[in-house]
């Protein structure tokens, strides 16, 4: 059974749109957890907003942004860092590898990681695009709810002691797009 791969980042960065000449998209989440947050977003997670811009309207950058009045969870509110963007190869999970090509994934997350760790098909860090992590349950589907097409993975922030994000139980906020239409609702889930 061939399957298709899964776009690199800067593939990912490429086919993103650019809806109405905007070139910048920012991820923008509240710090509070949410137990009745709107259809396409995780329970009991940050609300997520996708907002497009056009970078040449930044003339300045905060130096300082403005801190939450209140936030419950110390985990949602990451420090200042500077990201680098890094090309990685990104494996899918061995569910999603065809049955011939599973004992092979299996012996390189063996001779490559720590005993009982997965460095392979679970990379820590956030990521744009690739593979979604299933180290919680078996892999799933997020058909669009607009036209039904399954939805691929724009955004992962992984719980990440660099950052100082815990997401959930130390998990992984993701953010899944419709790639048939930018213009369809996006899917959070809290993994």
């Amino acid at each position: 059974m061939a399957r298709n791969p899964r776009p690199s980042a800067e593939a990912v960065l490429a086919a993103l749109p650019e809806p109405d000449g905007a070139d910048l998209l920012q991820i923008l989440w509240c710090p509070n957890e949410h137990w009745d947050p709107p259809a396409h977003q995780a329970d009991v997670a940050p609300v997520v907003e996708l907002r497009w811009r056009r970078a040449a309207d930044v003339t300045h950058r905060l130096a300082d942004p403005p801190a939450p009045t209140r936030y419950d969870e110390d985990g949602y509110l990451p420090r200042a860092r500077t990201v680098t963007a890094e090309p990685v190869t990104d494996f899918p999970y061995r569910e999603e590898l065809p049955e011939e090509l599973r004992p092979r994934l299996a012996e390189l997350v063996r001779v490559t990681g720590p005993e009982g760790t997965d460095v392979i098909t679970r990379l820590a860090g956030w990521k744009l695009g690739g593979w979604p992590t299933w180290h919680l349950h078996h892999p799933a589907v997020f058909a669009c709810a607009d036209c039904g097409t399954p939805m691929t993975l724009l955004f992962t922030a992984a719980s990440d002691p660099e950052t100082g994000v815990v997401v959930g139980r130390y998990g992984d906020l993701r953010i899944f797009t419709c790639p048939a239409d930018h213009r369809h609702g996006f899917q959070v889930d809290l993994h």
